[in-house]
């Protein structure tokens, strides 16, 4: 029925801006920063009429909310109150709405003419109404369906909607449509079906298109296909492509055209007038390689014909720039690694690399495959924390090997370096110069290599580089921050080659050793400091070499700016305010000494979060199934197999899903696509009961996405278990997620460390 008004006055219009899903909650933000008074108008045009929405503020709070229409007769209230929020609320998200911000009138004019419109809520509240269903979408509260929208919809079609978003399609503006008016539901899921066949059709006829210069496009229109609402943009950007296409077989027809000229006018001989050859295809070439594997370079390297392009073979006619692919020539093939290019830091060498008890079988290893032809440790793998001293290990072979045998070709680099300087051979058509540079090497001294976690072209690369150096017997050495088999995202026949090597480790060194390497750094910059001090040094770090080289440093430039000596007291005074290894440890056992559950017989809490920090997932599950005995439901996600997890603990019937890409019975496991597990989490949560959710395997999650994209997913759900009957806990490995990213994530949890305990 409606409630017909007099129209509501009309105020001082202070500001207006266009509808967006983040229209309505900044602005109620920002004024509510200024305290304001007035009231918010949307106003939607629709065929006949306009919807408006009033929403009434008082001292920055909202207190009221009148919708309705605006037709010749004037304006006339529809809903009020909460209801009346959602329907304005929802008109705002259409950026055909416009938003209005109008003061200088009386509120409480507004009330008495529009009673029973009050929200209920006051400045301290939020002006969203929290969901009573959990859902991890990336958009906020007020995208998801009113309460009780769904049990509107008929149950075939909420089946349709699942099998939809189980397949990777994007519903959310479905969703939205079932917000507003579940009534319609058989209209706008017919017209979603249409979208779907539609962009299934598209999808078909861009596979018939000739578009391999044109992937990252391709990428770009496959992900847009997954959502049909935005159907009108998917064919726009199909058309987009076919023009590319069509742009390009215009330039390559103009090409042939201009060359078969200049072969006339120069009178080429006969043997150059055969066609050049097409361009180097990238996607065609890395075939090959597949079909080739470990056959080396499968590019012979063969003197080119004099004015012929390095890269494709093509006819130069006197130009640096190849007509036909592109290739600057001007910088020629000449040697793929010039004299003195071996990136090497000179500091780093056998003779100042202090041997002890922890590192000596690395140092051993090293000193074994300096000495060319008389070492079968191929590849040498050396595995450390940070600061402990691979990186010199490495430095120190390739320095030895200059050194005494100048006539091998030795390159250390980064991971990063490598990954950059691959990525622009391909942008530049110089990918042939890029594996002649790396595949004449004889020792490849490779840093970091758990960098190209993830990155597959690059693992491809790398692959036969690596075939083609072990083929020819030359020395691989490769440095990771952990075991091989311990970093997520490298394919199976990488880590099995690396495997067939020698792996060896580097523990934080003992105190001797780090008493040893200070002294010997004092005797190379001529500091004269006493045993006392550096034993003090020796003793407060521990954990990393260059910490306790820079405590060093930062006691000398004390001693040097204050004028003072190099005594114990000086050195105290000087380094009070660094974080000694000590310090982090008390700071790491005061954290979880403050979790009251820290104890073996305590609980976790309802509503909490919990990041437990540990070496291997095992706590993680050990509170898992003890909140399973107290009558929780549960669910575990895991990078370990649900059948080795149900030998090593007793979690009776409780959901175990592998996090894994391999295909398989879908009950137990689940790909590491976000919009995927937020599906089966969603499902989860929505049951009644208390309940609790462990996720192990973030570094995972994170090779397959991206950091950020699996801190906002993490960033939700903590949100929503905060008002919920469920406990969240995940388990990580500090190593594994990086300082920058450990950090982030122990400032959006409680912590447990069991790092310093005896597991």
């Amino acid at each position: 029925m409606d409630i017909s008004g007099e129209g509501i006055p009309e105020g001082k219009v202070i500001s207006t801006i266009r509808g967006s899903q983040k229209a309505l909650e900044l602005l109620t933000e920002k004024l509510k920063k200024f305290e304001f008074t007035g009231y918010v108008l949307t106003k939607k045009k629709h065929e006949g009429y306009s919807s408006e929405g009033y929403l009434v503020i008082k001292d920055g709070g909202l207190i009221a909310a009148i919708y309705g229409r605006r037709a010749d007769t004037g304006f006339i209230a529809t809903k009020k109150g909460e209801e009346g929020l959602k329907l304005a609320w929802g008109d705002s998200y259409d950026p055909e709405c416009t938003v209005e911000v109008h003061g200088r009138l009386d509120i409480a004019a507004i009330l008495q003419q529009f009673p029973g419109s009050e929200t209920g809520r006051t400045t301290e509240k939020k002006v969203v109404k929290r969901r009573t269903r959990f859902s991890l979408a990336w958009s906020d509260a007020a995208d998801q369906p009113e309460p009780g929208a769904m049990d509107k919809v008929p149950e075939e079609l909420r089946k349709k909607l699942e099998n939809w978003q189980s397949h990777g399609y994007v519903v959310k503006f479905l969703q939205e449509e079932l917000q507003k008016a579940p009534e319609n539901a058989n209209r706008a899921f017919e017209q979603y079906e249409n979208n779907l066949k539609r962009a299934e059709f598209l999808k078909t006829e861009m596979d018939l298109l000739d578009c391999k210069m044109f992937s990252q496009d391709v990428e770009r229109i496959k992900a847009m296909l997954k959502n049909p609402s935005k159907i009108t943009a998917i064919e726009a950007a199909i058309q987009g492509l076919k023009l590319k296409i069509e742009q390009e077989k215009a330039r390559k027809a103009e090409e042939a055209r201009i060359q078969a000229e200049a072969q006339v006018k120069h009178a080429v001989a006969p043997e150059a007038l055969k066609p050049a050859l097409p361009p180097l295809d990238l996607h065609e070439l890395e075939a090959e390689e597949e079909r080739l594997e470990g056959q080396g370079d499968i590019f012979p390297i063969e003197e080119p014909p004099k004015n012929t392009c390095t890269v494709c073979g093509a006819q130069l006619y006197g130009k640096d720039v190849c007509p036909t692919c592109g290739a600057d020539n001007a910088l020629g093939e000449a040697d793929a690694l010039p004299p003195g290019e071996s990136n090497l830091i000179p500091e780093f060498t056998f003779e100042n690399f202090i041997v002890g008890s922890s590192n000596r079988f690395s140092h051993s290893a090293a000193t074994a495959v300096s000495k060319p032809g008389t070492s079968s440790y191929n590849p040498l793998f050396i595995c450390s924390g940070t600061g402990l001293g691979k990186t010199h290990l490495l430095n120190a072979i390739g320095n030895f090997v200059a050194a005494n045998y100048p006539d091998k070709k030795v390159l250390y680099v980064s991971t990063e370096k490598f990954i950059n300087e691959f990525i622009e051979s391909i942008k530049t058509n110089r990918k042939k110069q890029f594996r002649k540079k790396y595949r004449d090497l004889d020792y490849l001294l490779l840093d970091d290599i758990h960098f190209i976690a993830g990155q597959e072209a690059v693992q491809d690369e790398f692959f036969h580089t690596f075939n083609a150096l072990y083929k020819d017997g030359k020395q691989i050495v490769m440095t990771c921050d952990r075991p091989i088999r311990e970093v997520q995202g490298i394919k199976e026949r990488l880590v099995s080659r690396f495997d067939a090597g020698l792996t060896t480790d580097m523990q934080p060194a003992d105190i001797e050793t780090r008493q040893a390497i200070l002294r010997k750094k004092a005797e190379a910059g001529k500091i004269v400091v006493g045993d006392d001090v550096l034993y003090f040094i020796a003793k407060r770090f521990t954990r990393n070499i260059r910490m306790l080289e820079g405590a060093l440093k930062t006691l000398v430039a004390y001693s040097e700016l204050m004028k003072v000596p190099i005594t114990l007291d000086s050195a105290k005074l000087s380094l009070k305010d660094e974080v000694s290894d000590d310090q982090e440890t008390e700071e790491a056992k005061t954290v979880t000494e403050a979790v009251p559950f820290a104890a073996k017989d305590s609980r976790l809490r309802i509503s909490h979060s919990y990041l437990i920090e540990e070496e291997r997932p095992v706590k993680c599950f050990e509170y898992f199934v003890d909140n399973l005995n107290m009558g929780m439901k549960g669910l575990a996600l895991t990078r370990i197999n649900p059948k080795r997890v149900k030998e090593q603990f007793d979690v009776g019937d409780a959901s175990i899903l592998w996090l894994t890409d391999k295909e398989g019975d879908a009950s137990d496991r689940v790909m590491p696509v976000l919009e995927k597990i937020i599906y089966k989490i969603e499902d989860f949560l929505n049951a009644p009961g208390k309940s609790i959710l462990l996720i192990d395997g973030l570094d995972y999650l994170i090779s397959n996405n991206n950091f950020e994209s699996v801190l906002r997913f993490l960033r939700r759900l903590i949100d929503e278990v905060s008002e919920s009957e469920a406990i969240f806990i995940t388990s990580v490995t500090p190593e594994t997620i990086g300082e920058q990213g450990l950090k982030i994530l122990e400032r959006e949890m409680e912590i447990i460390s069991f790092l310093n305990q005896n597991q």
